[in-house]
């Protein structure tokens, strides 16, 4: 094992099934925090899931005794957001299909939310999808307008008895429907880790991509640089990647202190 946690000077957190899972926090993740905070070593909050934007996330974790702010956050809106302004700076007039914190986090950054005339479709994951907006979306897609997803993941993990659908499967339905492509953002992209290490001044190197998905959140790390832990979670992954291999794996942020601390008194 060569990667050394040592040098690790900022940690990238997945969070459902890392940090807590649907309502439940787990034990080790507080304690983990405080570990890092003892340290100088800082953290963000990066996920796939658009349905929240930066408000919701922070309350979400505040429910859990944990303080964050809005800085602290890097979500696949962030990075659809960016992307646009690097790669398509023509674009101010999208179309969206998804939540309403989404609409406003675009809308924030400069774009004009446009269900008529839009330059680019966006994709993200709508927790309100109806029939009409899905026939819509796909409409602007047949007709020409191209088209984002926020993130590829076709389910998101829940501790309730129902299976949420997310942005890839929609995603899939509209390419099938209509016989195109989106460009696919989000994790395991690693646009997405290098620009959320960018906004912190940090090479990539010198960060731990944390998370519970092989697919997702340990292929983001592999293909952006990064070292990696893998929360080893059964069913976190719909189909398990091959050639995924993370630095550390550990059942929980707990394994990942002991294992730190042991590398810490070795030097």
């Amino acid at each position: 094992m060569n990667a050394d946690l040592t040098k690790v000077k900022h940690v990238f957190f997945d969070m459902d099934g890392t940090i807590y899972h649907g309502s439940v926090l787990f034990p080790t993740t507080i304690p983990f925090l405080e570990f890092l905070n003892a340290r100088g070593i800082g953290y963000t909050f990066l996920s796939n899931n658009s349905s929240y934007g930066h408000a919701e996330y922070i309350a979400r974790l505040a429910r859990f005794g944990i303080e964050a702010s809005g800085e602290q956050f890097y979500i696949s809106t962030d990075y659809a957001i960016d992307y646009l302004k690097h790669y398509h700076p023509e674009v101010k007039r999208i179309h969206t299909l998804g939540m309403a914190c989404m609409d406003r986090m675009f809308q924030d950054a400069g774009f004009e939310i446009d269900p008529d005339t839009p330059q680019m479709v966006i994709v993200g994951f709508d927790r309100e999808l109806t029939y009409e907006k899905l026939c819509r979306t796909a409409w602007h897609l047949r007709n020409g307008v191209p088209g984002i997803a926020t993130h590829p993941d076709v389910f998101c993990p829940t501790d309730q008895p129902t299976w949420l659908v997310d942005c890839g499967a929609v995603t899939r339905c509209l390419e099938t429907a209509t016989n195109t492509v989106l460009k696919v953002l989000g994790k395991p992209d690693p646009g997405m880790l290098r620009e959320a290490s960018a906004r912190l001044g940090l090479p990539v190197e010198e960060t731990l991509m944390i998370g519970d998905r092989l697919a997702t959140d340990i292929a983001l790390g592999m293909n952006a640089g990064a070292m990696t832990c893998h929360i080893v979670t059964p069913g976190a992954d719909l189909i398990v990647p091959e050639g995924i291999t993370p630095d550390f794996a550990v059942k929980d942020l707990g394994g990942l202190q002991q294992i730190w601390s042991k590398m810490e008194q070795g030097k």
